[in-house]
């Protein structure tokens, strides 16, 4: 059975929930920054965040998304 699309929000949800990306963002806080690896859902959901690329990339597939590049 297939999944009818009957608006327009329909259409850019169809598909999306199983993906997700890593983007490399910079924390700071007072005198001291870090890179944080934030792990988003592909309608730009914050799922979680890690201490390097591959774990966030594990956690995603681990989770069964789909690990998707932007670049």
């Amino acid at each position: 059975m297939s999944k009818s699309i009957n608006s327009n929000r329909d259409f850019l949800e169809y598909g999306n929930a199983s993906l997700a990306f890593v983007k490399k963002e910079i924390h700071k806080e007072e005198n001291f920054s870090t890179d944080v690896f934030s792990v988003y859902c592909a309608d730009g959901t914050l799922l979680a965040a890690f201490d390097n690329k591959e774990s966030a990339i594990a956690a995603i597939l681990q989770s069964g998304l789909e690990h998707i590049n932007l670049h």
